[in-house]
């Protein structure tokens, strides 16, 4: 379903978020006070407009107050983005992601009722971190109170061998599917063999899924 986003700041992260969600086939509207990063955006996504977000007039003529949701990007000026921020939490339809700079910044946000609050920099810092520990592990997803669904990569390692050489019943682990090439197994039956690079979406806590790490 197509939906229509609104990205403030488009520096890195914000351009890169406008960027992504233009690719995946959704309107997208860029603010940004600096004309080079709305020049440098323009033509790759639905509108790109040099405009001050921490006007609403400004915000509701772009018609941000339709949009299903709004991302607020701006990265430095933290009294710019609470104040946008705030703003847009004032309209009763867009859900709204904010980035945080830091924890007191992120409980200013969280005092705002903002749906998500994001901390690239943080984040980007963790999954570097982990994926230089486990280079096994494509990506992960958390859901809170230590429970994970990671994606892993057979490797030479695991080739060959069957579901049961993960010991996942004992470390109170789920393989949720597996993806052998264009062929998804969903849940894989319990005699298949995983081949090389087949990926392996297990679920489970942290702490168990670390246990297994060995055997893959």
């Amino acid at each position: 379903m197509k939906h229509t986003y609104a990205v403030v700041g488009l520096g890195i992260f914000g351009s890169t978020v406008a960027l992504e969600l233009a690719r995946l086939g959704h309107d997208v509207i860029g603010i940004d006070l600096d004309p080079n990063l709305v020049n440098n955006i323009a033509d790759k996504i639905t509108q790109a407009v040099i405009a001050d977000a921490q006007d609403e007039k400004v915000l509701r003529d772009l018609g941000v107050h339709d949009c299903d949701g709004v991302v607020i990007a701006i990265g430095e000026d933290i009294e710019a983005n609470i104040l946008a921020t705030l703003i847009v939490k004032g309209m009763p339809k867009p859900k709204v992601w904010a980035k945080a700079n830091n924890p007191n910044h992120h409980k200013i946000l969280e005092k705002l009722g903002t749906d998500h609050i994001v901390h690239p920099e943080h984040e980007m810092g963790l999954r570097l971190a982990r994926g230089m520990v486990y280079p096994e592990v494509m990506d992960y997803i958390s859901f809170g109170d230590d429970q994970f669904a990671v994606e892993v990569r057979a490797s030479e390692r695991l080739a060959g061998q069957g579901l049961d050489s993960l010991h996942l019943a004992e470390n109170d682990l789920q393989c949720l599917l597996i993806k052998h090439q264009e062929q998804v197994l969903a849940p894989p039956p319990p005699q298949y063999e995983f081949k090389l690079n087949d990926q392996i979406l297990l679920w489970g806590m942290l702490r168990n899924l670390r246990k297994i790490s060995k055997y893959l």
